[in-house]
C-alpha cells in the first residue's frame, strides 16, 4: 500500500514529517498521562494539529490517520461509554474519537449533531447539556446557538468565565450575536478578564496579536491604557488597548496621569482617545500638544484633519464656538475654555461668562444637564490652565474672591444712601435717607446707573452663596473633606465662607473636634462627618449644644440622616434592597439624583444610574424602567458598590459613603414616590426625632417625648402622636386631626429654631405642630377646635 506521504506536494513534505513527530510525541505523553491530564493534554493536541495543518499545507491530518487512531484508542480507554444512547455522555470528553462520532449519529438520528442536541437542550432548558454542549469537542455549531447557550446560562446565574472563555476559543467573532442580549454585560465582564490574562503585565513571552484577542468591543478599564502606554508589541495592539472605554472618572485619572507623562505619550493617547470617541476628555492636555509641535504645524495637520478643539486652543475658530456655546453644544463648551482671551477680555469676564452658561444646564433633561455640567468643568480646568492658574477649583475660588472684593459695597443716588450689606451670608441691599431706614425703594433710586449695578453685585453674591452651600460646604460635609490653611483662607475671605464655614463642626490634626474658632487652624482642618460623631459616642452631645447655643449649620451636619448597614444587608452580601419594590416617577427622580452626581445612561448595563461614591468605587442602582427614566414610573431595583465593575461586600464599602449614597436614594424614593403616601424613610424620622429631642431639651418640654418614628404630645385638650414622616396627626385612642390649613409651615412657629439652613419644609411643618399641639389650650382656629371637640 503506497504511503500518503507519496501524493503529497514536495513543498509540503517537510511540514508533514514535523507535524508527525509532533503528534507522535504527544500520542506518548497521552499513553503515560493520568486521567486528569489527559483533558488539557486534549486542547493542547488539537491546537498543534491546527499549527500543523498550516505548515504542511493542509495535509497533515490525511498523513496522520495512524497517529488519530492510536489517540483514539487513548481517550477511548480512558473514558469509556456507558450507555449509548445518552446523548450527554456521549459529547461529555475531552477527545472527539471516531467510534462516539458513530455512536452520536445512531443517538441523535440526524447529520447535524451539535445542532440538533442544541436546540433540544434549549427547548428543554437542559443546563447540563448546554455547558457539556459548550465545552464538547465535537465539532462546531452556528454562533447564534452558542449566544443563546451563553444568554439561557446567565438568566439562571449559571454564567461563568469557562463558558465564556469557551465560547471565544472556539469562535472570536462570536460577540456579533451576543451584543443586544439579557447577557451581553457580564460577557463583555468575562471577556476583559480574558484580555487581562492575554495581555499580561508585565508579559510573559512574545506579546499576542490582535488575532488573540476576542472581536468585542473595546476592553473597559483604565487598566488596559495604562497597558498601553508600556506596550512593547505591535502599535496596533497598543492602539486597541488605548481605546478601552473609560468612565468619567478614569478619563479625570488619566488626564492626572499624562501630566506627569512625555509629550510623545500624550500624543498617542489622545490618538487612542479620538478613536474611542471621548478624546474631550482630553481636552487638558491639548494646548501642551500645540505648544510641542508649534501652531504652525497644528494647523498643516488640522488642514488635513479638521478638529473643533485643537482649532480653540489655537483661537482660529471663535466666532464658530461662541455660536454652539449659545446652542449649549457640548464639545462647544468644552473648547470655550480652551480659547485664548480676547484683548479686552479678562479671566473674571469668562469665568463669569462659563457660570451663566452653567445655569442654563437646569433647564435640561437629567443625563443631558449632567453631561453639560462635566462639559463646563473641563472648560474651567482649562481656562486654569490658559491663565496659569494651578487647578480649577483655586481658579474658581480666586475669581469668587475678585467679586466679592470688587463689587460696591454702596452709592449715593440724590439725598439717599444705598449700601450692600450682609445678614450671614445672605446679601441685601439697605436704602435710607438722612440715616433713617427706608422699607421701599423709590422710584428715583431704582432708575439710578449705581443702584442697578448693586443690584447685579447683590445677585452675584446671593449665587456666591448658593454655589458655596450647595457645592462646596454641601461636599465638605458629605465627604468629610479636609481644607489646608491656605485653601480655608481664602474661603474665610469670602462673606459667604466667612459666614458658613464658622457653623460647620471641625477635627484639627491633634484631634480636636469642635467649631471653627474652637480648633487649631494652622494644620489642616477636616468637616466632621456625623457617622464619626455618632462612633465616638459624641453626636446627641453636639446636637444639644448646637441647639443651646442657636448655631444655624449651613447644611446639615449634627442633624445629618445617617443609614447604616441593617442585618439584612449584611446577608445578603453585596446589595442592598432596601429601597427595592418602591415605584417613582421617573422623570422626577432623575432629576433629584442628577443633582446630586447621579448618572441614569446605561454605561453599566444592568444598573441603571450609577455615581462615584469616592475611593475609586461606583454606586450602581438597577431599576426596571420602560426605554429610559423619562418616560414613565421606574420601579426600584437593588444597589450594589462596584470596584473594577464588580461588587463588593457592603461590609467593605466605608460607612460614610454608603449612608450618602443611600440619603440620595432616600431622598428620591421620598419626592418621586408615586404611592398616595409618603415614604416613611426611618432614616429621616430618626432625623427628626434628634432634632425634636435637642428642642425639647434646648426649650423644656416636658409634654412632648419622642416614641419611636413619633412625637407624643400630652396637650391639655387631649394626648396627640405627631408621625415623624408623614406629619400625620392622631389623636389618642383613636382618631384623625387634620391641621393643614393654607400657608401652614410657611411661618415658623414663634418658637422653633431649625438648627440648619435647609429647604426641608416638611420638618418644619413637622416642628410647628408639635410645637403648636403642646400649647393646644391656646389653639382659636375654629376648624381645629371643632375637630377637637368631636374626637374628645
Amino acid at each position: 500500500m503506497a504511503d500518503p506521504i507519496d501524493f503529497v506536494p514536495e513543498s509540503c513534505v517537510e511540514g508533514v514529517r514535523r507535524g508527525r513527530e509532533v503528534l507522535l510525541e504527544l500520542l506518548e505523553r497521552a499513553r503515560a498521562a493520568a486521567l486528569v491530564d489527559l483533558v488539557p493534554l486534549a486542547d493542547e493536541i488539537r491546537l498543534r494539529m491546527r499549527q500543523g495543518e498550516r505548515e504542511a499545507g493542509g495535509h497533515l491530518g490525511s498523513c496522520s490517520l495512524d497517529i488519530v487512531a492510536a489517540i483514539d484508542a487513548v481517550y477511548d480507554d480512558a473514558f469509556p461509554v456507558r450507555d449509548p444512547a445518552e446523548v450527554a455522555g456521549l459529547l461529555d470528553v475531552p477527545w472527539a474519537s471516531a467510534s462516539r462520532r458513530v455512536l452520536l449519529r445512531t443517538a441523535v438520528g440526524s447529520h447535524l449533531l451539535l445542532d440538533e442536541v442544541t436546540r433540544q437542550a434549549l427547548g428543554s432548558r437542559d443546563l447540563r447539556l448546554l455547558r457539556i454542549v459548550l465545552h464538547t469537542p465535537f465539532g462546531h455549531q452556528p454562533r447564534h446557538l452558542v449566544a443563546r447557550i451563553l444568554d439561557e446560562l446567565h438568566a439562571v446565574g449559571a454564567l461563568d468565565a469557562a463558558a465564556v472563555a469557551r465560547a471565544f476559543t472556539s469562535d472570536r467573532y462570536v460577540w456579533r450575536d451576543i451584543a443586544g442580549l439579557a447577557c451581553a454585560d457580564v460577557v463583555r465582564d468575562h471577556v476583559d478578564a480574558m484580555v487581562w490574562r492575554l495581555i499580561g503585565i508585565p508579559p510573559a513571552g512574545p506579546t499576542p496579536g490582535l488575532a488573540a484577542f476576542p472581536d468585542a468591543p473595546a476592553p473597559r478599564g483604565l487598566r488596559f491604557v495604562r497597558a498601553a502606554l508600556d506596550w512593547t508589541g505591535d502599535p496596533e495592539d497598543a492602539g486597541y488597548l488605548g481605546a478601552s472605554e473609560l468612565t468619567c472618572a478614569e478619563q479625570r485619572e488619566l488626564v492626572s496621569l499624562l501630566r506627569e507623562r512625555p509629550d510623545a505619550d500624550r500624543e498617542r493617547v489622545w490618538q487612542w482617545r479620538v478613536r474611542a470617541g471621548d478624546d474631550v476628555a482630553m481636552l487638558p492636555l491639548f494646548d501642551a500638544g500645540v505648544r510641542a509641535v508649534g501652531p504652525d504645524v497644528a494647523r498643516r495637520l488640522l488642514k488635513r484633519q479638521p478638529h473643533e478643539l485643537v482649532s480653540a486652543v489655537l483661537g482660529d475658530n471663535r466666532g464658530a464656538v461662541l455660536k454652539r456655546v449659545k446652542n449649549n453644544a457640548l464639545q462647544g463648551i468644552a473648547a470655550f475654555g480652551m480659547l485664548p482671551l480676547a484683548p479686552e477680555e479678562t479671566v473674571l469676564d469668562r469665568y463669569l461668562a462659563l457660570r451663566e452658561v452653567a445655569k442654563r444646564g437646569a433647564a435640561l433633561g437629567p443625563n443631558r444637564r449632567l453631561s453639560h455640567a462635566a462639559a463646563v468643568d473641563i472648560a474651567l480646568d482649562h481656562l486654569a490652565q490658559v491663565t496659569g492658574a494651578a487647578d480649577a477649583s483655586r481658579l474658581e475660588w480666586d475669581c469668587e474672591a475678585r467679586i466679592a472684593a470688587e463689587a460696591p459695597t454702596s452709592a449715593d443716588v440724590g439725598g439717599y444712601r444705598v449700601e450692600l450689606r450682609f445678614d450671614g451670608a445672605e446679601p441685601l441691599l439697605a436704602v435710607s435717607r438722612a440715616g433713617k431706614a427706608l422699607r421701599s425703594v423709590p422710584a428715583v433710586v431704582r432708575a439710578d446707573a449705581s443702584y442697578k449695578e448693586l443690584r447685579e453685585d447683590q445677585e452675584r453674591l446671593r449665587e456666591q452663596a448658593r454655589r458655596m452651600r450647595t457645592g462646596l460646604v454641601e461636599r465638605l460635609v458629605a465627604t468629610a473633606a479636609t481644607l489646608t490653611p491656605d485653601e480655608l483662607g481664602r474661603l474665610r475671605s469670602l462673606p459667604a465662607g466667612a459666614a458658613m464655614l464658622p457653623g460647620l463642626i471641625w477635627r484639627d490634626q491633634a484631634g480636636t473636634v469642635g467649631l471653627l474658632d474652637e480648633v487649631d487652624t494652622s494644620g489642616p482642618v477636616t468637616a466632621v462627618h456625623p457617622f464619626d460623631l455618632l462612633s465616638a459616642g459624641e453626636l446627641a452631645r453636639w446636637q444639644e449644644e448646637i441647639v443651646r447655643r442657636r448655631v444655624r449649620q449651613p447644611v446639615r451636619q449634627v442633624f445629618r440622616e445617617l443609614y447604616v448597614l441593617t442585618p439584612a444587608e449584611r446577608e445578603s452580601v453585596d446589595v442592598s434592597q432596601r429601597f427595592a419594590g418602591q415605584t417613582v416617577t421617573g422623570r422626577v427622580a432623575a432629576r433629584l439624583l442628577s443633582g446630586r452626581g447621579w448618572s441614569t445612561g446605561h454605561e453599566y448595563g444592568e444598573h441603571q444610574a450609577t455615581r462615584s461614591a469616592g475611593d475609586g468605587l461606583t454606586a450602581a442602582l438597577s431599576a426596571d424602567l420602560h426605554g429610559y427614566w423619562g418616560m414613565g414610573e421606574v420601579l426600584i431595583g437593588g444597589l450594589r458598590f462596584l470596584r473594577d465593575r464588580r461588587p463588593i461586600p457592603l461590609t467593605e464599602v466605608p460607612p460614610v459613603a454608603f449612608s450618602e449614597v443611600m440619603r440620595d436614594l432616600d431622598l428620591a424614593v421620598s419626592v418621586a414616590g408615586t404611592t398616595g403616601e409618603r415614604w416613611g424613610s426611618a432614616s429621616q424620622a430618626e432625623s427628626r426625632a434628634r432634632v425634636l429631642a435637642a428642642l425639647i431639651t434646648d426649650l423644656g418640654l416636658t409634654r412632648v417625648t419622642v416614641d419611636g418614628t413619633a412625637a407624643v404630645v400630652r396637650g391639655s385638650r387631649a394626648t396627640y402622636r405627631v408621625h415623624l414622616t408623614s406629619g400625620s396627626i392622631h389623636v389618642e385612642p383613636a382618631g384623625y386631626l387634620c391641621v393643614v390649613p393654607a400657608g401652614f409651615g410657611a411661618t415658623a412657629h414663634h418658637r422653633l429654631f431649625l438648627p440648619f439652613a435647609d429647604e426641608d419644609r416638611m420638618t418644619s411643618v413637622i416642628l410647628s405642630k408639635v410645637l403648636l399641639l403642646s400649647e393646644d389650650d391656646r389653639i382659636t382656629d375654629p376648624s381645629i377646635l371643632q375637630q377637637l371637640t368631636a374626637l374628645t
